[in-house]
Order: C-alpha cells, then structure tokens, then sequence
C-alpha cells in the first residue's frame, strides 16, 4: 500500500479559482522552471472550473506515479476565510518529479469538454466525475490477492 498525503487549500471566498490553482500548483510542483509546473499551469481553465464549480470540496485532485499519492481538497465559504482545516503546508517531496499523473474532479456534464481540453495540453491530466474512482496502474483495487476457499468438506466434518 503507499503513502497517501492530503492537502486543504482554501478558495473562494478568500481566493478565485485561478488564485486557488496558482496556490495548488505551487505545493505540487515547487520548482517555477520545472516542466511540470508549466503542464500544470496548461490545465488552469479546467482546474478554474473545477474549483469554480466546488467539485472539489469533496473530491480531491489526485496525483500519483511520482512518489506518495497526493489528494489535494479546496475548503470554501467561511472555512476557507477561519482556515479552519486548511494545509497548505509543502510536500517533503514533489509528486510530480519522475513519471507522474493527475486526475481532476469535475461536475458530471462538465467531463466531456475537460477531458478534451486536457488531452490538447497534457498527456498526465485526465479529468473524472466527481463521483468517480481514480482509475490507476497503482491503484489499490487493482492489487492482487490470493484467492481463498473453504474446503466444504473438512468444514462440515462432524
């Protein structure tokens, strides 16, 4: 099982969207020449609307492949002006060094043109209803194990 790291970004009111993004941005990928900060910095109109749209309240931004998961939540309303629950405190290690992925939660009817959006500027970032699973090579679920029976038999043995 690996590592997984949780971050509360405050938004709206206290931040827009793409102010809450910048913030997002800058704890996953801290290095402002690296390519994955510009990649990241590519998919701000979805990410906007995913903020905008409060889907990530309850869902998080997932980043994985890179070192520990990473699930990144925005707090709003009078949360995010108290900072109540908020850390935005930076990662011992940037999860998208190496060979990294994102997913992004969006509303249900805002998947189709997120995911064409993203295709067009970045190969690691998928968008998912919010509701969805993130679906990955790493992925817990798709961890096998070893299949166990009951010999019927030697069970119902007097």
């Amino acid at each position: 099982m690996s590592t997984v790291l949780a971050r509360r970004v405050a938004s709206t009111p206290l931040r827009t969207a793409s102010q809450t993004w910048t913030r997002i941005v800058e704890i996953l990928a801290p290095d402002a020449g690296s390519a994955a900060r510009a990649e990241l910095q590519r998919a701000a109109g979805v990410a906007c609307a995913a903020i905008a749209s409060e889907a990530t309240r309850d869902a998080a931004i997932v980043v994985w492949g890179g070192g520990p998961r990473v699930r990144v939540y925005c707090i709003f309303d009078e949360d995010a002006l108290t900072g109540d629950n908020a850390n935005e405190d930076a990662l011992a290690k940037s999860p998208t060094e190496g060979d990294w992925k994102m997913s992004i939660p969006c509303l249900p009817e805002d998947v189709p043109w997120s995911s064409k959006q993203l295709a067009a500027v970045s190969s690691r970032i998928s968008a998912r209803a919010m509701d969805a699973n993130v679906d990955d090579e790493d992925s817990d679920a798709k961890v096998a194990t070893p299949a166990r029976s009951i010999n019927l038999a030697e069970f119902l043995k007097p």
